[in-house]
């Protein structure tokens, strides 16, 4: 029987291999959520051509009432991906405020808001997956939005993990390291003018810094999720796979 599989920032990035890779591997139905519809209905496209169907839905997941709407034009959901997400520097002494708001309610309240309005459509059998950081694991100067909503992914995680396991629902979250999506170029860039050195200097910086010493494609981090979200994972309740390289070891 073909999932349908709900996934947010399905646009690009993340969300875009995810997508794509459970087209290829299991044609899937998936549900497509992000800001961006021309990139969204061109990842749609994509999701035909490998073999799955889909739908695109323009959403912000801060927006609560636009994602009850589209949950009510839905049928039975087995599967939710949370990988819409805004990163940046908000360095403490800078004029950071309005834009650590943002980060955190993408970031965190998103998560919340996406589980909240897609929950009813979802049955027992069915997999969430929220899509964390290594930044969870460990803060980084300048970071403090960014840290504070990741960290906060894991605990929610957790949190909903135990609640809905008795529905027959399983909850985990993923901790990438880098990836080579648009989002870690910005933050190349930005840490390369907050700290003097070049693009490349602080790209060879970054990967020395992974015991495998590279930065990873989406489509790896899209199959740790999918392990996830297989049905045939009943063993991993609450918990966050690192999908890093290396970096954490826990």
């Amino acid at each position: 029987m073909t999932r349908s599989i709900l996934i947010t920032g399905g646009s690009r990035g993340l969300g875009r291999a995810c997508a794509l890779h459970l087209a290829r591997t299991e044609q899937a139905h998936l549900i497509l959520l992000g800001r961006d519809e021309a990139a969204l209905a061109a990842t749609a496209e994509a999701v035909r051509q490998a073999g799955g169907t889909a739908e695109a839905h323009g959403a912000d997941v801060t927006d609560r009432p636009r994602l009850a709407a589209i949950a009510r034009t839905l049928g039975p959901v087995g599967g939710l991906v949370a990988a819409a997400a805004i990163s940046g520097m908000t360095a403490v002494d800078g004029d950071s405020d309005a834009f650590f708001d943002e980060i955190l309610a993408a970031d965190l309240t998103g998560p919340w808001n996406t589980v909240r309005a897609f929950l009813p459509r979802m049955g027992s059998g069915g997999r969430i997956v929220l899509v964390s950081s290594v930044l969870g694991r460990f803060g980084v100067p300048g970071y403090g939005a960014y840290c504070a909503a990741k960290h906060g992914v894991h605990g929610l995680a957790k949190a909903l993990a135990l609640e809905l396991i008795g529905r027959g629902i399983v909850v985990n979250a993923v901790a990438p390291g880098w990836v080579d999506t648009d989002m870690a170029q910005t933050g190349i860039r930005q840490i390369a003018a907050a700290t003097g050195q070049t693009e490349a200097e602080t790209r060879a910086q970054a990967e020395a810094a992974v015991p495998v010493k590279r930065f990873f494609q989406p489509e790896e981090i899209a199959q740790g999720i999918a392990w996830l979200l297989n049905p045939a994972n009943t063993m991993q309740v609450g918990q966050c796979l690192n999908l890093d390289g290396g970096v954490v070891q826990s």
